[in-house]
């Protein structure tokens, strides 16, 4: 494990998922978050090796997505990905989706995923030695600054009603 935010997802808009508004679709940028988020897990330890070796995984419970600029097909793209917090059972991720040929960051997508047994089906702590490296992580990867719009909420300030309303 490095230090370095974790920069390893890239690939090219494809064709398939472009849309009616002649952009990326918004689904295909869940997919890319998606697997970079399957790469980054592999990469700090709680991939398909640690399933299988300990029986445990994780499940996101939480996710947001920050769509900023759009992408085009042929438009080279990559993801950021960094570890934000860890507890006993819970890490906090984030995902900035760029575009590399462009310059710019398309997305920002958030999500806080939750340790569990396979075998019971329930929450548990994240075993120590895991839960060590993770904190070091995290600690290592402070120095860069933290994305902004992280931890934005979805809503609309709707106006006050009267009574007449």
């Amino acid at each position: 494990m490095t230090d370095a935010l974790f920069r390893s997802y890239r690939t090219i808009v494809a064709p398939e998922w472009i849309d009616v508004n002649e952009h990326m679709n918004a689904r295909f940028y869940a997919a890319v978050i998606y697997d970079a988020h399957v790469l980054f897990t592999a990469h700090i330890g709680l991939g398909d090796d640690y399933v299988a070796a300990r029986r445990c995984g994780k499940v996101v419970v939480e996710s947001h997505m920050v769509y900023e600029r759009e992408l085009r097909l042929g438009d080279e793209i990559g993801v950021v990905s960094r570890l934000l917090a860890v507890d006993d059972k819970r890490m906090h991720f984030a995902h900035e989706l760029m575009n590399l040929g462009r310059g710019y960051r398309a997305a920002l997508a958030e999500q806080l995923d939750l340790h569990m047994d396979l075998e019971s089906r329930r929450a548990a702590p994240l075993p120590q030695d895991i839960r060590e490296r993770l904190v070091a992580l995290v600690r290592s990867q402070r120095e860069a600054p933290l994305p902004e719009k992280l931890g934005r909420a979805v809503g609309l300030r709707l106006p006050r009603l009267g009574p007449s309303s």
